[in-house]
């Protein structure tokens, strides 16, 4: 018998890869990838199905009385982000994730290195599986896309007083222990994922919020608290906001080193550095204190560091990616 094995079966479901419907969502499609993994990789000694509450809606009658059963023995469980919950029970038990979620949107979880994350390609008509890196999870603490959506909706400032605090959701079962961005429901605050209440938590420590766009828009935002410090280039390694995967695949990262830019937060001030790439950094800063209207770009040089403030926007070699300075923690 092998390992534990953990599925994020709205992953497969929604896989049209897989083959077998034109459907949105089959259940079928996890029985061809379950048999490749028997034929490849050996009998696991347990498997979990772990499908995000929307699946169901997404399925047949039939398939959907078929995942009923299947969470009534215990053999599948529903959740609201599928994505996490599959990497927290592998973690439970150092098992295996299968997903090929691309985990653009995270937080830094504890303990992930005892997770082994492998994914799958079809090509042919045949299934192969493959190791995933983890160094994408472990970097950085990335907040949800869909938080900038709901501080639009809600009318958010980027420095609200509500960002200088850390919110924990009270339901054991939720997967956002630490939320970023609370929402209120009936004037209450709120968990966004589960709506359960919210415990006030401790200020964060000067943090300061920084996202990375490229030509289609923001594609990831993390928080530096004081003392943290990060790159971001084209590795893979730990501590390294990898661009590779993140960005559209039409970008041109050739010329954006591996660890090209250092950023560090020294008690709430953003201080940057060029880590002697190649093709250089520039950052265009706001002019006369107008964050709609930026100076020309600047060049960054490598033999020291620079203060930037918000609204800062950093070019990285001659690619399209900025990285942006969007806001501090205090008001």
């Amino acid at each position: 018998m092998g390992d534990q094995l953990f599925v994020d079966l709205s992953n497969v479901a929604k896989d049209p890869l897989l083959g077998f419907s034109t459907q949105h969502a089959t259940l079928v499609r996890w029985d061809r990838l379950k048999s490749a993994w028997n034929r490849d990789r050996g009998v696991p000694a347990h498997i979990l199905l772990v499908a995000d509450s929307s699946l169901k809606v997404a399925l047949n009658r039939q398939e959907q009385s078929m995942l009923e059963r299947w969470v009534a023995s215990k053999a599948a469980t529903l959740v609201p982000d599928a994505d996490v919950e599959v990497l927290r029970q592998a973690m439970a038990v150092d098992g295996i994730a299968l997903s090929n979620d691309r985990y653009v949107d995270h937080r830094r979880i504890d303990g992930l290195q005892r997770v082994r994350l492998v994914g799958w390609v079809v090509r042919g008509g045949g299934i192969r599986f493959q190791d995933r890196s983890l160094d994408r999870l472990l970097s950085a603490m990335i907040s949800e896309r869909g938080y900038k959506q709901e501080m639009k909706r809600r009318g958010v400032e980027q420095d609200s007083p509500e960002l200088r605090f850390r919110w924990h959701c009270v339901y054991g079962g939720c997967d956002e222990d630490l939320v970023m961005l609370p929402t209120s429901i009936n004037g209450s605050v709120r968990c966004p994922s589960c709506e359960s209440y919210l415990e006030h938590g401790p200020l964060w420590n000067s943090p300061i919020w920084i996202k990375i766009m490229d030509t289609s828009g923001e594609v990831t935002r993390f928080v530096l608290e004081d003392g943290d410090q990060v790159f971001v280039g084209r590795s893979r390694a730990h501590g390294v906001i990898a661009l590779d995967g993140l960005v559209n695949d039409g970008q041109d990262l050739s010329t954006v080193d591996e660890r090209h830019l250092e950023l560090q937060n020294t008690e709430g001030v953003l201080n940057i550095r060029d880590n002697g790439s190649q093709h250089g950094t520039r950052v265009r800063r706001p002019a006369a204190g107008n964050l709609n209207r930026l100076s020309p770009p600047m060049p960054i040089l490598s033999s020291g560091y620079v203060v930037v403030g918000r609204g800062a926007k950093i070019v990285l070699g001659q690619s399209r990616v900025v990285v942006q300075i969007s806001g501090f923690g205090s008001v």
